[in-house]
């Protein structure tokens, strides 16, 4: 298990740069002639590739808790991507392409909170057992915490100006990496499942000390 939160950070960089060029490599050659689903799929699956990889830059400059209070951002637009996947109806989808204005924010915004979105991804047959289990594990274990450090709870008021334990930022790249390794399966499974879930997998058993292996 590694000790050094400088390794972890360098190494889980090295496994998101692999999932990336794999990722990049089986791009489907026209993206906007996907169907809706799989678009919106890919895009809110890029979301939170985009968040984990903040989250190792803050933690990089010492910014932790700005750096925890993204978890729970980067989970709901995990959330947000095996929803739009595996469970929203059509409207739903036409709700989240609306145009930008004001009106089409709102309209957004009246979709179902990450509670219902969670309900609903389990009840989906088409959703992946291990991505179902993932979803739930955090709703249930880290949510309290993450909810704190979003809302500027107790949890970082008592840590300003103080660093966190490397044990307990560590714990966090692993729970960031499980959010990044379920959206890029969730993007392979779009692009070209037949090569790219099992190259998306190589890259973990190549960087076991990234994730907490079951």
């Amino acid at each position: 298990m590694i000790r050094s939160l400088k390794t972890m950070l360098d190494r889980s960089e090295s496994m998101h740069r692999a999932w990336h060029d794999t990722l990049m490599a089986h791009a489907p050659p026209h993206p906007n002639e996907l169907p809706l689903r799989q678009r919106l799929a890919l895009d809110a699956s890029a979301l939170t590739l985009e968040h984990g990889q903040a989250i190792r830059l803050l933690l990089e400059e010492h910014l932790e808790n700005a750096a925890l209070a993204l978890l729970r951002v980067q989970h709901e637009a995990l959330l947000r991507a095996a929803w739009v996947a595996y469970a929203a109806d059509d409207a739903a989808l036409q709700a989240l392409t609306g145009p930008d204005t004001d009106l089409g924010v709102k309209q957004a915004n009246a979709l179902p909170l990450a509670g219902i979105l969670l309900k609903q991804v389990e009840a989906s047959e088409l959703t992946p057992a291990a991505l179902k289990r993932g979803l739930r594990e955090f709703r249930d274990v880290v949510w309290a915490d993450a909810n704190s450090y979003t809302h500027a709870g107790l949890l970082p008021l008592v840590r300003v100006g103080k660093r966190h334990a490397e044990a307990h930022l560590v714990h966090a790249l692993y729970i960031s990496n499980a959010h990044g390794y379920s959206a890029s399966m969730i993007s392979a499974e779009i692009m070209d499942p037949a090569e790219t879930l099992p190259a998306i997998n190589r890259i973990v058993v190549a960087h076991p000390e990234c994730m907490v292996m079951s």
